[in-house]
């Protein structure tokens, strides 16, 4: 099982408006999640209503595949995993700011990230997370992107936009020891701060 390989990744996500294709989807979702149930915010488990989301979310994707072959729905294990061009597979996940995913760590979850294993019947496919971290109210989403792990350790994140797949910019911190545990790698826009991608956008 190959180790995820983030230009190969990005060059997937923005072939066919991809990367804005999945942005919109969890944009789009999450509107449609607070329209639809506004009451979650009083809701007394706060897992509830990610799963809530997180059906909202697939119902989304789902309809990417309608018109892009190269997109396919998995269906196993009561969830969906997204299939591109038979390389690339996405598991949507809430993740905190440091990308490290909330969900309870089984061992199907740390063998996700465990490349030299085959999963779910699959082989020679790069395995990533499409996450999402919302704020600390659990009011907005802040950040949507893909991140790839290795065994638990962070290997690299693509931000998605309603401009696609955003050019990364370097960060000194990010090459610092351990960093995903001494930092937020998610920093917030500021109100009124554009969406724009900061260079290429999806083609």
């Amino acid at each position: 099982m190959p180790t995820p390989l983030e230009d190969h990744v990005r060059a997937v996500l923005l072939e066919r408006d991809r990367g804005k294709k999945i942005f919109e989807a969890i944009s789009g979702g999450w509107s449609d999640f607070k329209e639809s149930y506004p009451e979650s915010a009083s809701w007394l488990r706060k897992s509830a209503a990610r799963n809530v989301f997180c059906e909202v979310v697939w119902k989304r994707l789902k309809l990417i595949a309608v018109e892009d072959a190269g997109f396919k729905v998995i269906e196993h294990r009561d969830t969906l995993s997204f299939l591109i061009e038979d390389e690339v597979l996405l598991r949507l996940k809430h993740a905190d700011t440091a990308l490290v995913t909330q969900n309870v760590p089984t061992v199907e979850a740390q063998e996700y990230d465990d490349h030299e294993r085959d999963l779910f019947g699959y082989s020679d496919i790069q395995r990533v997370r499409l996450c999402y971290v919302l704020d600390q109210y659990e009011t907005e989403v802040i950040w949507a992107g893909i991140a790839a792990h290795n065994k638990g350790r962070l290997l690299w994140k693509i931000e998605l936009s309603g401009g696609g797949a955003e050019v990364a910019v370097p960060d000194l911190l990010d090459d610092l020891p351990d960093a995903p545990n001494n930092k937020s790698l998610i920093r917030p826009k500021r109100s009124g701060q554009e969406d724009t991608a900061k260079g290429e956008d999806a083609g």
